[in-house]
């Protein structure tokens, strides 16, 4: 089904654009739901490209809008998709439900009764509205302004593009490049069937048409000249530039303000009302708020209107600019400003609307309104599990805190919800500046029970920072009586124990005793720690099971995301890659459902990006890699998840991205991030640089938590080690003193060590072999069967050499694991006969293998750099080696530098 081509004569410049669009709806219908992201700046023409792509379509498509307002996190969370769904139900009708949440916002929609689900069902049932309609016809969501759009917005947006199905749905969004850059376009830029459009300035001509279209008259070529100057290409300055003669404005604020300026005093009056709204206001709003009603009102925003200073935006009005809308309402006197958003507050009070009620009073000066009415909004913002809303209203309710104000809650109350909040939406530093603040407050002597909790907050945020948050959960325990009866007491061992792993001898105990206190009292969070902490010790998967099925009640609750996390760890040991991948990937959809996507689903994504490299799927693993790194994660998750995404760039060959993955992590001192060792080991093999990579080395053998995380998490280390210094034996007895103080855990950990020591002794390769095998784990089975090869040729059997460089070949072409395929290949191909090196040529040999170019070569050896450049011609020709790289490898191996 092709969407009609109709261009309005107004509308020009734009034609390739409009087609654009039209295809990717094509696309959506045909081929499944697709995208399409329309960026420009300010005054470009966005709007008015979908306006004249909806006009186009006709009655075979349903075009539904929302936009986002300027007030950006002051507004309404979900605002757009109000309008949206208010469209999509006056056009279809109410389709069969049930609409528990939605009918919250549409009474048409039945009754909401006892509405359940919270979040994850609101948006549910969205996609589901969504899809129904889709179903019968053609459906356009376009969703304007994304660099104004809530979080709330942002997260259903990005739901609805994750989960949609439903062929015949096109998303269509708006923002401007040089003020995003957000990580919910870059999601959306790279799903499938994505069309991006760039809306650049028009030409001389272009703005010849638009004037032509606008005046209803060919402009002479001066007058084409002076705007197109002035305007530089902008439609909207076009716009205000085309009826102002020869009196341009001298800058930006002037030009926009030149068309409202001349309004008749009513109508100027009813812009100025408008302007403070802060984007789209509903036509009964500005009713109430100008004092004006009927034909009256309707003929003042009719001129607004036909002058292309307000748009119609569903059942109200918005400016054709948000620019317009600045200037107007800057142009304000700051007593007519208050005034009127004191008007707004008014109009306000009684509606629901506690954000924007909250946002008015603040302007209008009225600091106890505006103080309810923000914690109210935190309240609703917490319900929707719209985390960043309830931290940013909170801390207005902070800043404008009133002890005389009635909110039933006090000061300290307020700081342990905003500490919690920001723990939840992945905010850790700053919710442990408050906790700290409310830790000042609080007499932890007459209030034990209220210092305790604050410093479970503060000690949760503090372990999710920087890992160290085990003192914060001690002091609260000192503060506590030893009641085996206190839930309070059995989380907060809980959490301590979870902490203090992997050191079993500490956290058994607490564990254990968490344990007991959930079974004896009930309460599922505590029983749920303690099973998770038992299980992980004992590795029982059927007691992660029992904390699956408790947490299973416990709706948006923070452990519906733990227990996956503990289950995926537990796979991994065992060297279950696919089930750690499955476990991870759901808690991953929960916390992204449940607004908990940059905090608990950070890690999550790292535990399922390490399964799927392990077992092979790196095109997931660096997709999901770099969806969770879009996610702005806290600073120990993205630390976490840049060494996986080094290390993948490595096997792959991608140096310079993993160079720009280390350099952001290799400084960084915590117990949490001990794996950088690994990557930055690796990446000094692969720059050529031994001496780097042995003091890496040396740093992780003397590090004394190597022999306290996990043996899984340490051995991969100790391998690369033992891969950056096979060649000269350098090392061999630390490497073999550190895997004897390894116990072995899991079948995962008894590979590594097998491959280790087949490293350190050169023999066992057929046993790593069989390892890996087992595991499936493509990867170290070809590295393993490459040494195996090498090992044969040099015993002679080239038969078996042969037969394990072909399926490693084949294994590495598969994995795209660039330089493992070459290493493969060269040791694979005929040897040519080669001439014995030079004594110059050594000397220059050991300097290729420090990573020195052909320049710093000549200057060391002082020779000129041409002469350089001839013996390292020389060199990669005796060698049999194609670049530096391999030369330097095969220096290594050799024991030639």
């Amino acid at each position: 089904m092709m969407a009609e081509r109709v261009v309005s004569p107004v509308f020009v410049g734009r034609h390739e654009e409009l087609s654009e669009l039209a295809a990717a709806l094509d696309t959506a219908i045909e081929q499944g739901p697709a995208a399409a992201l329309v960026a420009g700046e300010a005054g470009i023409g966005k709007s008015r490209l979908l306006a004249e792509f909806a006009r186009s379509l006709g009655p075979r498509a349903l075009v539904v809008e929302g936009a986002c307002t300027e007030l950006g996190s002051d507004s309404l969370p979900y605002a757009p998709f109000v309008t949206v769904l208010r469209r999509l139900i006056r056009v279809e009708g109410a389709l069969p439900g049930p609409y528990r949440q939605l009918a919250r916002w549409f009474p048409e929609l039945g009754d909401a009764g006892d509405a359940e689900g919270g979040r994850h069902r609101l948006f549910e049932e969205v996609l589901t509205l969504v899809e129904r309609v889709a179903a019968s016809r053609p459906v356009v969501v376009a969703i304007e302004d994304l660099h104004w759009a809530d979080a709330a917005t942002r997260e259903l947006l990005g739901f609805l593009a994750r989960n949609l199905t439903q062929p015949g749905v096109l998303l269509t969004i708006t923002h401007r490049p040089f003020e995003t850059g957000d990580k919910l376009l870059s999601e959306l830029s790279r799903r499938p069937r994505a069309t991006l459009l760039r809306l650049d300035r028009l030409d001389r001509q272009g703005v010849g048409r638009q004037l032509a279209a606008i005046l209803g008259a060919e402009p002479d070529a001066a007058t084409v000249r002076r705007v197109h100057e002035r305007s530089d290409g902008n439609p909207l300055f076009v716009e205000a530039l085309a009826r102002a003669g020869e009196r341009t404005p001298d800058s930006l604020r002037s030009l926009l303000l030149h068309g409202p300026r001349a309004l008749p005093a009513p109508a100027r009056e009813l812009l100025r009302v408008a302007s403070v709204a802060g984007g789209r206001v509903d036509h009964r709003l500005l009713e109430r708020v100008a004092g004006q009603g009927g034909a009256e009102l309707d003929a003042l925003l009719r001129e607004l209107v036909d002058r292309s200073l307000l748009v119609i935006s569903g059942d109200g009005y918005d400016f054709r600019h948000a620019l317009i809308r600045h200037v107007v309402y800057e142009d304000l006197l700051p007593g007519e400003r208050a005034r009127l958003h004191a008007r707004y507050a008014e109009a306000l009070r009684d509606s629901g609307a506690h954000a924007e009620l909250a946002a008015h009073a603040h302007a209008a000066g009225d600091r106890r309104l505006a103080l309810s009415a923000a914690y109210l909004a935190a309240g609703r913002a917490r319900r929707t599990y719209a985390y960043e809303e309830q931290v940013r209203l909170l801390g207005q309710v902070l800043d404008l805190w009133d002890p005389d104000v009635d909110l039933g809650v006090d000061r300290i109350g307020v700081l342990t919800e905003i500490a919690e909040a920001c723990m939840l939406s992945g905010d850790y530093a700053r919710g442990a500046e408050y906790a700290t603040e409310g830790l000042e407050a609080v007499d932890e002597r007459r209030e034990p029970e209220r210092a305790a909790q604050l410093l479970e907050h503060r000690g949760r945020l503090r372990h999710r920072l920087k890992a160290t948050g085990v003192s914060d959960w001690e002091h609260a325990l000192a503060l506590l009586p030893a009641d085996p009866k206190s839930v309070q007491r059995g989380r907060l061992l809980g959490v301590l124990a979870m902490g203090l792993l992997p050191d079993v001898a500490r956290a058994r105990e607490p564990f254990e005793e968490a344990l007991a206190i959930g079974r004896r009292t009930g309460d599922p969070t505590v029983t749920i720690r303690g099973l998770l902490g038992v299980g992980l010790m004992t590795r029982d998967l059927g007691m992660v099971a029992q904390a699956r099925t408790l947490a299973g009640r416990l709706d948006g609750h923070d452990l519906l995301m733990t227990v996956p996390m503990y289950e995926a760890m537990l796979h991994t040991l065992a060297g279950d890659h696919p089930s750690a991948v499955a476990a991870a990937r759901d808690g991953l959809s929960r916390a992204r459902r449940y607004g908990l996507g940059r905090s608990r689903g950070a890690e999550l994504a790292r535990h399922a990006a390490r399964g799927l490299i392990l077992a092979g799927r790196w095109d997931e693993a660096d997709a999901l890699l770099r969806d969770g790194l879009q996610e702005d994660p806290p600073p120990l998750s993205r630390q976490a998840l840049l060494v996986l995404s080094g290390q993948l760039s490595l096997l792959r060959g991608d140096v310079a991205a993993a160079v720009s993955a280390a350099s952001a992590v290799e400084h960084v001192e915590s117990d949490g991030l001990f794996s950088r060792y690994q990557l930055l080991c690796l990446l000094a093999v692969a720059q050529g640089a031994p001496g780097r990579a042995d003091l890496i080395l040396e740093r992780a053998l003397k590090d004394p938590e190597l022999t306290r995380i996990y043996s899984s998490d340490a051995r991969p280390i100790l391998v690369a080690g033992a891969l950056a210094q096979r060649a000269r034996g350098a090392r061999k007895a630390e490497l073999v003193a550190v895997d004897a103080r390894l116990g072995v855990d899991g079948r995962l950990d008894r590979a590594w060590q097998v491959m280790l020591h087949a490293l350190i002794e050169d023999d066992g390769w057929d046993e790593a072999v069989a390892a890996w095998r087992e595991l499936r784990q493509p990867y170290e089975l070809a590295l393993c069967l490459f040494h195996g090869a090498r090992a044969a040729l040099e015993a002679g059997d080239k038969t078996g050499a042969t037969a394990r460089l072909g399926e490693a070949a084949r294994l590495a072409d598969d994995l795209g694991a660039a330089p493992l395929a070459r290493e493969i290949a060269l040791l694979g191909r005929p040897r040519r006969p080669q001439e014995g090196l030079t004594e110059r040529e050594h000397d220059v040999l050991k300097l290729i293998a420090e990573g020195l170019s052909n320049r710093q070569i000549a200057a060391r050896l002082h020779i000129s750099p041409s002469t350089a450049g001839v013996h390292v011609s020389h060199i990669l020709t005796k060698l049999g080696a194609t670049t530096r790289t391999e030369a330097t490898a095969i220096a290594f191996r050799k024991g030639l530098a």
